[in-house]
């Protein structure tokens, strides 16, 4: 077990639901007192004219501050504008993106007086630099592992492959949240948590959030309680 605090939450994917599960667990950490430092370290898709639809903008309201552009960058130095992986929206739009530069920052925020709380872009293996992803950070971080997975065709494969990449690097998986997305309906997510369950060689905490819940839902509780516990 790793002596800092920190607790990556990172997914299968894209458009996953890691920013909505992470601002509830932030609002229920809130909501039970606890004291915690939230970041997403990078983020594309960033509209400086439309901040409020960001990922980071959405972190900073849980706190009720009306954020501005310098607070967004306190905690996402790393702004692409262009809704493609980090690394090549770096190139499009000739700024910097080092993956030595980003361990040090998140290094740097990691207080181990607070939990501290990192939110990936994409999926586990999106590219940094190089040959250098999101997986390399967390490892490097020593952080804890939220995995949020969908409820789709397939997600029981995907959910599997990150696992096994995952305790392959020798993480610990706090738990992992089956998002039940409004556009999946025709997907039963009782049936996704058995085939899951039935399917993973170590037992491992699931839990499941609808897209109707928030931080004073059962379903929330469970999963801060699964942080607290596991920190």
């Amino acid at each position: 077990m790793s002596k800092n605090r920190n607790i990556f939450i990172t997914s299968t994917g894209t458009n996953i639901g890691k920013t909505y599960c992470a601002v509830e667990i932030l609002k229920k950490m809130l909501d039970k007192k606890v004291q915690f430092n939230a970041y997403k370290p990078i983020l594309s898709g960033f509209d400086p004219y439309n901040i409020k639809d960001s990922d980071s903008y959405k972190i900073l309201k849980v706190n009720n501050k009306i954020p501005k552009l310098e607070n967004i960058k306190q905690i996402s130095p790393w702004l692409f504008e262009s809704p493609i992986a980090p690394s090549i929206a770096a190139i499009k739009e000739n700024k910097r993106l080092k993956y030595n530069e980003v361990l040090k920052w998140c290094l740097k925020k990691s207080d181990n007086n607070n939990l501290n709380i990192f939110e990936g872009a994409g999926g586990l293996f999106v590219p940094i630099e190089k040959t250098k992803t999101i997986l390399d950070l967390i490892r490097d971080l020593d952080s804890k592992v939220v995995l949020v997975v969908g409820n789709y065709l397939g997600s029981v494969s995907h959910t599997l492959s990150a696992v096994q990449n995952l305790q392959h690097a020798n993480l610990h998986i706090v738990n992992i949240i089956i998002n039940k997305n409004i556009n999946n309906d025709d997907i039963d997510i009782e049936d996704t948590e058995r085939l899951l369950r039935s399917s993973l060689k170590q037992k491992i905490r699931i839990r499941k959030v609808y897209y109707r819940d928030h931080y004073k839902s059962i379903s929330f509780k469970k999963v801060v309680r699964d942080i607290i516990s596991f920190d």
